[in-house]
């Protein structure tokens, strides 16, 4: 698997909203552990109406590795040529089903770090980093202002290479400063299609848009009908709280949206 994978549109499955640690800055958690073993009917259902595009399909929560039934739905997954299963782990993964990180097939992204501090890495779990590798295992680092402050200081060239991502902080933790907004031309292309959109399983329903999960986005039946309209640009609209974002918004070919859908259409 190469990184063109990550050129491909990718969905979120909130499998459980369970986790094991609880993050500061995260979108979707709870210490409450529910709904840890996933509805394969419902899975199964909708995989076979995305099944027609090539989605990255990333599971993620909450915790994956708490799914009782992990290995289950990887393994749906894996039944449609066009759909990527991803899994985005704070290394609980790793612990619990570590067969996974040798699947050729699986994308697993690993969110080791809860922050940086001037004399030490807090991680989540007791891992090393991944060293460069052809097995798909990423390494996701967040550079908050304090990664800036550590790496100014200590050598972190370990993880220097292609397996690891560096993302921007954004600005859903109290302890972040709000980030200068993005154009909103930008801002309403990325409402057509949010980077990214949510399958929720607990409440079994489709959210708008992933960065809204505790306060609240819009909803949508799982039905073939709103899949395919979600696929085609023609679900999602430009939202109140669109107009408040701060994330950075990835600079994603615009031609490939206006093919698809016109600019008049996506500035009403």
């Amino acid at each position: 698997m190469n990184n063109d994978v990550f050129k491909t549109r990718a969905i979120d499955f909130y499998l459980s909203k369970s986790c094991n640690k609880s993050c500061h800055y995260c979108t979707a958690w709870t210490l409450e552990m529910r709904n840890l073993t996933v509805d394969m009917d419902f899975l199964s259902k909708t995989l076979k109406w995305l099944s027609p595009y090539i989605v990255r399909i990333q599971l993620l929560g909450g915790e994956p590795g708490l799914i009782k039934n992990l290995d289950e739905v990887v393994d749906e997954i894996k039944k449609h040529k066009n759909l990527i299963p991803s899994i985005l782990s704070n290394s609980f993964v790793r612990k619990r089903y570590p067969y996974m990180l040798d699947d050729p097939d699986v994308l697993y992204q690993e969110h080791l770090v809860l922050d940086f501090h001037e004399d030490r890495i807090e991680k989540l779990g007791n891992f090393d980093f991944f060293e460069e590798n052809d097995k798909s295992n990423y390494n996701i680092i967040i550079m908050t202002p304090n990664y800036f402050k550590y790496r100014k200081n200590h050598d972190l060239s370990r993880v220097d290479h292609k397996n690891t991502q560096f993302k921007k902080f954004n600005s859903r933790s109290p302890n972040f400063i709000d980030m200068e907004q993005a154009p909103e031309f930008d801002r309403r292309m990325c409402a057509a299609f949010p980077k990214v959109p949510v399958i929720d399983f607990e409440l079994q329903r489709i959210r708008h848009c992933s960065k809204k999960v505790i306060n609240g986005s819009r909803r949508y039946a799982v039905t073939k009908e709103n899949i395919d309209k979600m696929m085609n640009y023609e679900l999602f609209m430009f939202e109140e709280y669109c107009k408040k974002c701060f994330e950075p918004i990835d600079k994603r070919p615009q031609e490939q949206i206006l093919d698809i859908v016109s600019v008049g259409k996506v500035m009403q």
